[in-house]
Order: structure tokens, then C-alpha cells, then sequence
């Protein structure tokens, strides 16, 4: 998908804050960021193959055979607008494979953005991605498992050619590079299923190997559900040094990785099970918002559980990244806690220039919204800044019901806007144009805590910027 300014904004409610920390949703490839690279050692790669070369491969009946695990990636273009690329290989039953391309890796909007579809041996679609999940470029990547023995079949095309409605687009400089490679369940940084009991008792540790650079450590979690019942639980610690941890769940079905059953529910208990601390009801039609479940958490033992949405059906598998960050959005200041109820005594927020872009400023927010608890922070903007607010909180799992957020001038009497979360959505205030230069306030409340659920906290970003281009 191409970059635009409201699916960046969207993300930044879950950015790490704006201390020159990358955020998990932005980073680069390898195995830091939610991407799986060759160098990350969860593909198997061979020796043996030899990249196809030239054009003419448009159809299913010209497609170019390709090797899995082949050392080398088929190197390739979209030349021209509207070009098509088949490639086919040979596959076997239950083998989890990584099919992926690398051809934009700094998100440049004038550059090739790849979608991948896969197909089995009767020429149905059965799994598809446009962009990696989580989003950090517009590179493809599928991890899937095959349902049958046989020949299957990948086509490459460019975005432009797959959305409808687009101008397709292709030129001599929108190449790219296709892998696809076996998962290697056997590296630091998998984590496969071992099928036992639905309790904390047989919980599985999951695999989440540190990441050297410090910002995040990162683990894939494969498996699937033997019936409509299923409960798998991983164990994970947080070690001092590290703040929060996020579980991500890849979409399902054929527009998805393939699997023909999602995830219903997941939580997050602390280490004996006695405590929910965050609950997410999974909902796939939401990508962004209900398919993460991301609780800031104290050094400590916890589990995270994951629960079927029904029956498995023919290859019921599912696919989770997990991840521990070594930063959070900057959390509330506890000793103001009490004294940012009233407007007159705000929070100041800090906001910074963008690192990438001068125009804009950022400031992030980790509250914790206890019951009757009301939160005011502060900042200041100018006459030549639009306001936007993202905030999010239950679509996180937390247990906090009913968020609602509010611009406020400075005095905290006149609403400027106002939204709230939503059961499929995180708040979104955009584009609110500035009345005068000065200081405005962010008012944070909820109507209620869910009984099962303890967390309470709210991530917010704010974001000020230019107007939007006409």
C-alpha cells in the first residue's frame, strides 16, 4: 500500500516515544522489527538455485520454476505497467514456508510496491499480502503453511496493477528480489506449538531471543487448533530494561497467510493466572486496530494465552509475532496524577521535531485512567500547525471502557473536538485546524473498568503538522 499521511498518523498511537528509540511498527528488516529477513535465520536456504531471467513468465502456464530455500533470491522487475509474475514450486503438506520480497525498504512512494498471492496446484488463491505485517515498508511477506503436496504457484505484481481503480504502474527501475524459503523451526526465534494443555500449568515458554541493538526483542509463535475449543498459553518474562510486550496476530483466510481459522480471543494473565491483565476479542476485519494485543508491563513472569475463534477447518493454523520493547510512550507523571484532574493544573506534554521531518512535532503519552479518574495535558501549538490526536486503549486490551478524548483551548472550558474509542476503533482526531497560537489541552476519561480486566492504561500521540495538501 502506498504511504499516505493518514495511515502514518494512525500508527503513531502505538509508537514508541520520542526518544530516538525506533518504533517496532517503523524499523528496518532482519529480525528487530516484526520483518524476516534472510539473515534472520528462520529460513532454510540451499545452495542450488538459479535465478530465472528475463520476462514472459504472465501467465500460470509460463510461470518460471523457482527452488525453496534457494541461497539466492530470483531477482526480478515490474518493467512495464500492468507486468505480471508467476513463478511455481514444488511443496509438501504441513511445511511452513516464508515467501517474501525486498524492493523498497526506505517506503519511497516512487518506488515498486509489491503484492504477492499464492496459489496451489488447481490455480486458486490461497493466502495474499501487500504490505508486511507489521507495516514498516511496502515489501510483501506471507508466512503460511501448505495444505497439500503439490506444485504451487507465487505471482508478483506491482500495487497499482492489484488495487482496483489504480493506473497500473512499471518501469525499468521497479525491481525487486522474491524469497521463498522454509521456516526454520528450529531457530532462537521460533516458537512452535507444542500442543499441550489449555492452563498456565502446561504453559510453553516462548521463544523472544534479545535483540543485540537493545530496542526490542522479537520471536515468531506458530501452531494451531486441534477444535473449536483450543487454548494454547505461552510463558514470557520481562526483564528489567524492558517496558511492554506486544503479541500480533497475521490475518487469516485467503486474503490473508492462509489459514482457514483465526484467532477469537487473547490474553494476558500474570504468572500464576490469578490476574487478567489485558483481554483482546480479535477482530480480523480490523487490521490496525483488533488484531494486537500490547500491555506495558513491570519486570515480572506472565502468560499469554490464545484462544480459537471455532473450528480449525482444513489447515487451522495460526501465526503470532511477538515482541518485548525496551521503551514505552513516557509514561504519566505519578506525582501530578492527582492535580491533572483539574484543567488549570495540566500535565505538559514534551513535543519534539520529527527526526524526518522538521515540520512536524510529536508528543506521546502512557496514562493510567484509574476509576474516576480524569487526565489533562497540555501543549502548545501554532497558528501555522493542524492538531491530531490518536489515542488507544481497549483495542489494546486494556481494561479501560468507554475512552473518550477531547481538544480543549487552554482554559479547559470550550471543546474544540471530541471522540471515542470505539469496539473496532482507536481515536482519531485529525486535521483540527488551530483558532491562534497558543496553548491546548488534551482531556483523557472513560466510563468504566472492566471487571475481568486490570489494566488501565491509554496510549496517546499527538501530532502536529502542516495542513494536508488539497
Amino acid at each position: 500500500m502506498r504511504s499516505v499521511k493518514s495511515a502514518v498518523f494512525l500508527s503513531l498511537v502505538l509508537a514508541i516515544g520520542c526518544d530516538g528509540t525506533p518504533a517496532p511498527t517503523d524499523g528496518g528488516g532482519g529480525d528487530t522489527d516484526g520483518g524476516v529477513g534472510t539473515d534472520s535465520g528462520m529460513m532454510m536456504m540451499t545452495d542450488s538455485a538459479v535465478p530465472p531471467t528475463g520476462d514472459g513468465n504472465d501467465t500460470f502456464a509460463d510461470a518460471d520454476p523457482i527452488e525453496v530455500g534457494a541461497a539466492d533470491p530470483t531477482m526480478a522487475r515490474i518493467g512495464t505497467p500492468g507486468d505480471l509474475d508467476y513463478y511455481s514450486f514444488e511443496g509438501t503438506a504441513g511445511t511452513w514456508i516464508i515467501v517474501s520480497t525486498e524492493a523498497n525498504p526506505d517506503d519511497d512512494p516512487m518506488m515498486v510496491d509489491t503484492v504477492v498471492t499464492l496459489y496451489d496446484s488447481s490455480m486458486t488463491m490461497i493466502a495474499e499480502n501487500d504490505d508486511s505485517v507489521p507495516r514498516f515498508n511496502t515489501d510483501s511477506e506471507l508466512i503460511t503453511r501448505l495444505p497439500s503436496d503439490g506444485t504451487y504457484y507465487v505471482l508478483v505484481q506491482e500495487f497499482s496493477s492489484w488495487r482496483a481503480g489504480e493506473t497500473p504502474e512499471g518501469q525499468a527501475d521497479f525491481n525487486y528480489s522474491l524469497s521463498v524459503a522454509e521456516l526454520n523451526l528450529t531457530a532462537a526465534a521460533v516458537t512452535v506449538d507444542g500442543e499441550g494443555g489449555d492452563d498456565v500449568a502446561s504453559a510453553q515458554a516462548a521463544r523472544l531471543p534479545a535483540n543485540t541493538a537493545g530496542t526490542a526483542d522479537f520471536g515468531i509463535i506458530i501452531g494451531d487448533f486441534e477444535d473449536a475449543t483450543d487454548v494454547d498459553v505461552y510463558s514470557f518474562t520481562i526483564a528489567p530494561g524492558r517496558a511492554s510486550a506486544r503479541a500480533l496476530m497475521m490475518p487469516s483466510g485467503a486474503a490473508g497467510y492462509g489459514s482457514t481459522t483465526a484467532i477469537g480471543r487473547m490474553w494476558i494473565t500474570n504468572a500464576d493466572g490469578s490476574e487478567t491483565i489485558a483481554r483482546l476479542a480479535v477482530m480480523e476485519s480490523d487490521t490496525l486496530n483488533l488484531t494486537s494485543i500490547w500491555p506495558p508491563l513491570p519486570a515480572g513472569d506472565y502468560n499469554l494465552f490464545v484462544e480459537a475463534s471455532g473450528a480449525p477447518g482444513s489447515n487451522g493454523f495460526y501465526v503470532l509475532k511477538g515482541f518485548r520493547f525496551a521503551e514505552d510512550n513516557p509514561p504519566e507523571d505519578t506525582a501530578t496524577e492527582t492535580a491533572n484532574d483539574d484543567p488549570a493544573t495540566p500535565q505538559a506534554l514534551t513535543v519534539e521535531a520529527d527526526p524526518d521531518d522538521a515540520t512536524i512535532r510529536r508528543g506521546y503519552i502512557l496514562a493510567q485512567l484509574g476509576d474516576g479518574d480524569t487526565d489533562h495535558f497540555s501543549f502548545n501549538a501554532m497558528a501555522t500547525e493542524e492538531i491530531n490526536v490518536y489515542c488507544g486503549s481497549a483495542t489494546a486490551g486494556s481494561g479501560v471502557m468507554g475512552l473518550s478524548a477531547a481538544v480543549l483551548d487552554s482554559t479547559g472550558a470550550m471543546t474544540l473536538r471530541m471522540q471515542n474509542e470505539t469496539a473496532t476503533a482507536t481515536i482519531g482526531i485529525e486535521n483540527l485546524a488551530v483558532p491562534a497560537m497558543g496553548t491546548y489541552l488534551v482531556r483523557l476519561t472513560k466510563t468504566g473498568q472492566s471487571p475481568e480486566v486490570t489494566g488501565t492504561w491509554v496510549r496517546c500521540a499527538v501530532v502536529l503538522a502542516p495542513p494536508a495538501a488539497p
